[in-house]
């Protein structure tokens, strides 16, 4: 009973330490904006996203903020998870906006994964 709980723990030991490994090859790509118009300010920025290596896809993307006052950015639309930019258009669409006297500083973070079969 005890042999087979071991067996089980190491591997799933091991698969935790190939999914950290295969994550550890792709670092996130990190796109940064900055706004701080004295009357405020509202826009979007539309982000074409390519690929950091070979037979990388596009897994997730968040928000990172830099600097914030008074202001807010929102992704609205993003291409689903595993789109690939070599062959397809993958793009990424922020919507801010900050108040007079505010200030926006933010990163676009892009999560990749490698495809399968590379």
């Amino acid at each position: 009973m005890f042999k087979k709980w071991a067996n089980q723990m190491i591997l799933f030991g091991s698969l935790a330490v190939c999914q950290a490994a295969v994550a550890a090859e792709l670092p996130p790509t990190e796109i940064e904006y900055q706004y701080a118009e004295e009357s405020g300010g509202k826009g979007k920025d539309s982000i074409k996203l390519t690929a950091p290596k070979a037979c990388a896809v596009f897994e997730d993307a968040r928000i990172v903020y830099k600097k914030r006052r008074y202001g807010q950015a929102d992704i609205i639309t993003k291409p689903n998870a595993g789109c690939d930019p070599d062959k397809a258009q993958c793009k990424l669409e922020v919507a801010w906006e900050h108040a007079p006297a505010g200030r926006l500083n933010y990163q676009v973070e892009v999560s990749w994964r490698l495809a399968s079969g590379c």
